[in-house]
């Protein structure tokens, strides 16, 4: 996926175009700088438990990277957040309510989450071990004490799946499990 791809695919979802937002699972860093890109100041924290593509990234000076290295599938040390976004990250994960109920408190009141996943049923070890479709998500976002999520946009797979979805949604509630 080019930059260009990353940000028409997220930009729906980035609703004020300032905060402090943080890439979980950051991975090459792609989805940071599409929030670079897309917001006109504050901070992205870019999380990953092996940062080292990270390091190699442009810094952006209007709208600062700070690198992470942590498993946010473990509790975070980060700031109150206007954003969090997780792109093929948390399909890693087997209880996706365990870890969002440590996640979903560092956002603010009305905080945006947005989730990008492939839609599929059929996981796919190791890269896709615990499959998140999007009626999946609506499940788990309700019971998260998120909103309803709305689709903000999908891309081809390159990966033999039919695409990869992205879904924005805000906190609206406590987690419920």
């Amino acid at each position: 996926m080019q930059i260009n791809e990353a940000i028409d695919l997220i930009r729906g979802g980035v609703i004020k175009k300032e905060g402090v937002w943080a890439d979980l699972g950051a991975g090459t860093g792609l989805f940071t700088q599409a929030l670079q890109a897309i917001l006109e100041e504050g901070k992205v924290y870019a999380v990953d438990k092996s940062p080292h593509a990270l390091w190699r990234l442009d810094r952006h000076e209007q709208v600062p990277m700070e690198i992470v290295e942590a498993d946010f599938s473990k509790p975070l040390d980060l700031p109150p957040l206007d954003g969090i976004i997780m792109a093929n990250a948390l399909h890693y994960i087997e209880e996706p309510l365990s870890v969002l109920s440590h996640l979903l408190p560092l956002l603010k009141p009305g905080g945006q989450f947005i989730l990008l996943e492939y839609e599929t049923t059929q996981p796919n070890p190791p890269w896709i071990p615990y499959p998140i479709p999007s009626q999946r998500f609506h499940q788990i976002a309700e019971q998260a004490g998120l909103s309803s999520p709305q689709e903000i946009g999908r891309i081809a797979s390159r990966y033999g799946h039919n695409h990869i979805y992205a879904a924005s949604c805000r906190v609206k509630g406590l987690l419920t499990l």
